[in-house]
Formats: C-alpha cells, structure tokens, sequence
C-alpha cells in the first residue's frame, strides 16, 4: 500500500528505515552483498544504487526490488550465507555479445592511448582527447590489458528498442551507456572524460 503513488527513493528509504529499526530477513549485510554479486556489482554498493542503476524508471526499480527482497527471503529459508551468494554469482554469468566486445576493444585502446581506435568506438565530444593523452607505458599497459581480459562484464539494462545498454565492469566505478549508432555500437564517454577532468585538475 506505502508503495501506491510513491517515488523508488521514498519506497527505498522507508525499507532501508524499517530494516534498521527492527530485525528483518534483510536487516544486515547479507541482502546489500546478495544484490550487489547478482548484479555483478562491486559488494561495497548499496543495493538501492544497484537496482536503480539496472533499471530504466521507478516503475521498474520498485517491482524489481520487490521480487528481489521476496526471491532472497525464500533462499534465505533455503540456503546458508555462502549458499545464498554462490547463488547470485552463478545468476550474474552472462554471455558476451557484440557490445561487450566492443567495450573490451575500446578498454584496451585507452590503456594503449590508440586515439584512431578510440575515436572509431565513440559518441562525438569536443574533449575526446582526454581519453588518448595520458597512455601508459607499455609494459604497464600490457598487465593492465591482462587484467582487463579476466573482468567479466554485465548487461545491466536494455532499453526496449535494445539500441542503448548499459554494462558495468569491475575496472570501472560507474556503469558505460552504449548506443547503437548507424549500425554499430558506440561507447558514450562523457562520464568517463569528466572523470579523467577531474583527475587533471586535482
């Protein structure tokens, strides 16, 4: 009934309130981790992050965060704590498609500074060159491109028309929007310039 006419933040804060008040099967750690491995997040999010991030409106964040609070009660009468994450990290293997791909082909040309690669796999910005400027040396790039190549990477949204996604891999903080362009998938790299802006200026 709280949920009726109600925001996924307010929904949220109120969840998060009553589980920090009194005991519930996802007061603690457990359920912010379950959510976080399922999503192939970094187990240091919050779950309410995860699950707004992976989804598209409210709409959608609060019926998935009611179907996931139900699926983790239910293994949680079922399974112990290592049972319950095992679980939702065999839930978060996915298969690579042509977007992944591609994201792996651009992770490797920013390690690399390949400004013809970089400039092929993105969105137009008028500060693009951030993104080849600072390469790293070569011996460095090559561990770093090992590194990157055991990562795995998650679909976590699909726009209905499937021409936007946004994946999410453990070497980077925030999701990568992708955009099918012309036929071909293009990385949107705003958020990643603003951050190398960031780091110039600090």
């Amino acid at each position: 009934m709280y949920c009726l006419g109600k925001s996924f933040n307010e929904v949220s804060a109120f969840i998060n309130g009553y589980t920090s008040a009194k005991q519930t099967p996802i007061s603690g750690t457990d359920f912010h981790r379950f959510v976080c491995l399922k999503n192939s997040f970094p187990t240091n999010y919050v779950w309410t992050y995860v699950i707004k991030s992976c989804t598209k409106n409210d709409e959608e964040a609060i019926s998935i965060m009611e179907k996931t609070i139900l699926e983790f009660c239910e293994l949680k009468n079922q399974m112990n704590e290592d049972e319950l994450m095992k679980f939702a990290i065999d839930k978060a293997k996915t298969n690579e498609g042509e977007p992944e791909k591609i994201f792996r082909e651009f992770d490797k040309a920013l390690l690399n500074g390949d400004k013809e690669v970089i400039q092929s796999l993105i969105l137009d910005n008028e500060k693009a060159e951030l993104l080849w400027i600072g390469k790293y040396p070569k011996s460095v790039a090559e561990q770093l491109s090992e590194l990157s190549d055991g990562q795995s990477i998650k679909r976590i949204y699909e726009s209905e028309n499937r021409q936007n996604i946004k994946i999410l891999t453990s070497g980077w903080p925030f999701p990568i929007e992708m955009v099918l362009k012309n036929g071909e998938w293009k990385i949107n790299a705003d958020k990643i310039i603003e951050l190398r802006t960031e780091n110039n200026s600090a």
